[in-house]
């Protein structure tokens, strides 16, 4: 079981944390504020440093310091936690942010609610554009983006501490796939 020693007010904790959900990578986090023996433990694996976040793969070697993302994905891929193909495919199934999924679920149910109150005619319509706005924030994939060829992940609404770039949405880029493993 791969462990996460970080702090819920580090952003590179919490991007970590998001970085092995949407690989689908099994985790347990734990909070270094509130558990004393696991910021011992943190600082054990890091020579005695606090940093956030300090992730333990569990195989015996040395444990990734406040990783980006490629080096995260990178010693998975490694480890045969998954496999190339699998890190990109995962990568490129979402196309909307966390704060956007949110957004989209909530206006998704508020019209539907909305659909009771409308005339006859407008009912459906409003049911079905209601669930398909609130299913695009539960998968965090979105259609038109996804035709369009843009993204809302990485951007302000995704990682408001530490923004990529200034717009919410941005054209939608392939994740490269790493070299120099196998798959």
């Amino acid at each position: 079981m791969i462990l996460v020693f970080g702090a819920d007010w580090c952003e590179d904790t919490r991007r970590s944390l998001r970085h092995l959900r949407r690989l689908g990578i099994a985790h347990r986090y734990l909070n270094i504020d509130e558990d004393l023996d696991a910021l011992d433990r943190a600082k054990a694996l890091n020579g005695g440093r606090r940093r956030t976040p300090v992730v333990d793969l569990d195989v015996g070697g040395p444990a990734l310091i406040e990783p980006d993302n490629d080096t995260l994905t990178g010693a998975l891929v490694e480890l045969e936690m998954l496999t190339q193909e699998d890190a990109h495919e995962r990568m490129t199934v979402q196309n909307v942010g966390d704060v956007e999924r949110v957004i989209r679920g909530g206006a998704g149910l508020a019209m539907m609610a909305a659909a009771a109150a409308a005339p006859g005619a407008l009912r459906g319509v409003l049911r079905i554009a209601g669930a398909g706005i609130a299913l695009s924030g539960l998968a965090g994939w979105c259609p038109a983006y996804h035709c369009a060829g843009i993204t809302s992940l990485d951007g302000p609404g995704d990682r408001p501490g530490e923004a990529v770039r200034r717009g919410w949405i941005a054209p939608r880029v392939a994740a490269p796939l790493l070299t120099g493993t196998a798959p």
